[in-house]
């Protein structure tokens, strides 16, 4: 994560609550029909594979990622040819994966930048891209509202916002971006927030505007950072996950110039 999410992280101040009844928090939620103990998402390496996963095992059951069972993890793929990328996708399809994702952020690192050959989709690829797959598909790197606009209108399931693909340009934090994206589809499709975090209070603050769970990519203990977003949640009043909005943080309306 570069220095300017980090920043724009800090700057969503939470608010505390000090007058209320609430002593235990729920953070129980449901991501592709399957429940989970926490609204996080671990990124992981698949053991033995060049493909890196989201795995929706519950995060107090994650002891060894070399084990992630195919029913209970998504690949995620590098953007590619379409000649390239849909043979993979056929044979992935055949393996009960509960949903597939494409990772986007890569383009960052293309010429003149980087070495990689990650290619741009278009509405028509996506929509060849989910009709080959069988199985709900994910886009990883949406940036803007037009890009989640584009993925709601060729029947993608979800996105997940994360900066990566703007990292040369200098562009806007996950969190900064965030608010607008949500507004163009939510409802209409998944959005959830994806990036490194540095504690569960940050997986709070993406949560406190919109993300319906982040994707976490951290070298923490997930039982770690779940422990601090419960404490989160009682410092700041909220019983469940649907308690969690924009009136538990203090964001900046206003930006020095």
């Amino acid at each position: 994560m570069s220095e300017r999410d980090l920043i724009a992280l800090s700057s969503y101040q939470l608010i505390p609550r000090v007058l209320h009844d609430v002593h235990e928090a729920e953070t129980r939620t449901t991501v592709l029909e399957r429940s989970l103990v926490s609204p996080m998402i671990p990124l992981v390496e698949s053991g033995g594979q060049k493909l890196d996963t989201l795995s929706l095992l519950e995060a107090s059951l994650i002891l060894d990622h070399k084990e992630v069972d195919a029913s209970l993890s998504i690949p995620l793929l590098k953007t590619e040819k379409m000649g390239d990328l849909m043979p993979k996708i056929r044979s992935l399809a055949t393996r009960g994966i509960p949903a597939l994702a494409l990772d986007f952020t890569v383009l960052a690192d293309t010429p003149p930048f980087g070495t990689n050959t990650g290619k741009p989709k278009t509405r028509a690829d996506l929509a060849e891209i989910r009709a080959a797959s069988g199985c709900p598909i994910w886009l990883y790197g949406i940036c803007s509202p037009d890009d989640a606009e584009v993925a709601m209108e060729a029947g993608l399931e979800a996105i997940i916002v994360h900066s990566g693909a703007g990292f040369y340009l200098d562009g806007p934090a996950t969190i900064e971006v965030f608010p607008e994206i949500f507004d163009a589809v939510a409802g209409m499709m998944s959005v959830y927030a994806g990036g490194v975090v540095r504690s569960g209070i940050d997986v709070f603050r993406y949560l406190a505007v919109g993300a319906e769970a982040v994707i976490v990519d951290t070298d923490r203990s997930l039982a770690n950072l779940q422990a601090e977003l419960v404490y989160a949640m009682r410092l700041t009043g909220c019983e469940t996950l649907s308690d969690i909005d924009y009136d538990t943080i203090f964001a900046p309306l206003f930006k020095e110039q």
